[in-house]
């Protein structure tokens, strides 16, 4: 039975203590435990962030042609400009702005950067009519410029290079934005921008992350860096660089623009963004001028019936906007042709051949300001036939191979004119050079190899050229791999 003192009222009973190990007992120290976990999560948070800066700094490339153009455009900003070239760089590599500065008198800066978006082109045109009131903007594009998917670090790096020296709200506003486009917040990408290093770094090895670590840090000119970095490249001014290199025609396969599915469709968002461009251009009097940037005709043959049916849609949009069109590669003669020698790739005027450029396009400049028009320096779409008809030569010829029955065929591909006849010579080339006829100049653009013919190892198909009925040697050739 209870005594007396164990009757006491449980409200009268003195407040137990828990045991030192019972849950009880911790509950009175859970917020100073909340807070530790809230600090171990901002020591965790800041760790990656310095971590990803460290990384940026060593990884992400300082000598970009992107930083070169931003800062070169920055160095600028006291003078005068009145012209600016956006695009990709087909613009950066066509147009050498002191060529047209001397023939036009006018100042011109080239803002065109590797892979650069329609969206970017818009906002470096934007950016220089606000900063310089520009009286004429030229937009450099390539059927690539609207037809292909983007590369999101062009992207990323475009604006990393733009905002580098803004205002605080107005870098942190262009870093939003370019989270929040349509390039990246759709997917991965979106996250991805948080690590630029990720997209545009440079090699992966100690002395060029040491290089590229120093260069920022010491404030080297990213120009200095980019002509050290690039081998072969040369900064001429005014946003302008170019390679001296030219083209081998016997590897145009390597530079064919059409992927094995075949030419693609001209995307919609991107005939989007060149009526924004022409918008712009617009609303603020500012004469647009829309060049499609030359290429060997090779590059643009490969299309086919594609090229004009897609780039009519282009140049509808440009002219229906009041812009001015041009496509290069349909220039007549009388005003610009091409040599075999203008070009570094299937895609990129060398400087020899951006200076020849640079001249013819001064001219149709002129006769646009002298109150004239461009339409007949060129053929139009509907003239594609005649155009065809004025290649008076083999561009290039390109080769696959397949297995069919235990034999190896090989399948030639000429790009000539079309009043241009063809005839080939397929050759086995074996690995200690020695070379045998397999068929004699025919316009047979195939040939069957039994597979007794070929050789242990690795052997190549010399596939030569010409004009049907000439003599000469070859005009072009090819090498294919095959396998025996």
């Amino acid at each position: 039975m209870p005594t007396s003192s164990e009757k006491v009222s449980t409200a009268e009973k003195p407040k137990a203590t828990a045991p030192t190990g019972s849950p009880a007992a911790h509950r009175p120290r859970a917020p100073r435990h909340g807070w530790r976990r809230v600090l171990e999560v901002v020591v965790i948070v800041a760790l990656i962030i310095g971590a990803n800066v460290l990384i940026t700094l060593g990884f992400e490339l300082y000598s970009s042609l992107a930083n070169v153009m931003w800062d070169e455009y920055r160095a600028a900003a006291g003078g005068s400009i009145d012209t600016v070239i956006v695009g990709s760089s087909t613009g950066q590599r066509s147009f050498d702005p002191s060529v047209l500065d001397a023939t036009l008198g006018t100042t011109t800066f080239n803002m065109a950067t590797p892979a650069q978006e329609l969206d970017d082109s818009y906002t470096a045109a934007k950016q220089a009519i606000e900063d310089h009131h520009v009286k004429r903007v030229i937009l450099a594009l390539d059927y690539e410029s609207i037809s292909t998917v983007k590369w999101p670090g062009s992207h990323v790096a475009f604006a990393r290079a733009k905002m580098a020296e803004e205002s605080f709200p107005q870098a942190v506003a262009d870093y939003w934005g370019l989270l929040t486009s349509s390039s990246f917040f759709d997917g991965a990408d979106s996250i991805c921008a948080l690590f630029p290093w990720g997209y545009n770094h440079v090699e992966l090895d100690a002395e060029h992350i040491a290089t590229n670590f120093n260069d920022r840090v010491s404030g080297t000119a990213p120009v200095q860096a980019a002509e050290r970095v690039m081998d072969g490249w040369t900064y001429y001014g005014n946003g302008y660089g170019n390679y001296d290199g030219v083209l081998d025609y016997s590897t145009a396969r390597d530079h064919l623009s059409v992927t094995e599915d075949g030419p693609a469709d001209f995307d919609q968002q991107g005939l989007d963004w060149i009526q924004n461009i022409c918008d712009l251009c617009r609303e603020h009097g500012v004469q647009l001028v829309v060049v499609v940037t030359p290429r060997p005709a090779f590059n643009v043959l490969v299309y086919g019936e594609k090229y004009p049916e897609q780039m009519l849609r282009l140049q509808q949009v440009v002219e229906r906007a009041g812009g001015t069109f041009l496509d290069a590669n349909l220039a007549k003669g009388g005003w610009y042709e091409t040599r075999d020698e203008d070009f570094y790739d299937g895609e990129h005027l060398n400087h020899n051949g951006a200076t020849r450029f640079s001249q013819a396009f001064a001219s149709a400049l002129q006769a646009l300001d002298a109150g004239g028009s461009t339409s007949s320096l060129t053929y139009s779409y509907d003239q594609w036939d005649q155009y065809l008809a004025s290649i008076d030569n083999i561009s290039a010829v390109t080769s696959t191979s397949y297995m069919e029955d235990n034999n190896t065929v090989v399948n030639a591909i000429a790009y000539a004119g079309s009043n241009v006849p063809v005839e080939y010579r397929f050759s086995l080339v074996a690995d200690d050079g020695t070379t045998t006829l397999l068929q004699d100049w025919s316009t047979s653009d195939t040939c069957t190899i039994p597979q007794d013919k070929i050789s242990e190892g690795s052997s190549q198909v010399e596939v030569c050229v010409r004009r049907a009925g000439t003599t000469v040697g070859y005009e072009r050739y090819c090498m294919q791999d095959i396998s025996g």
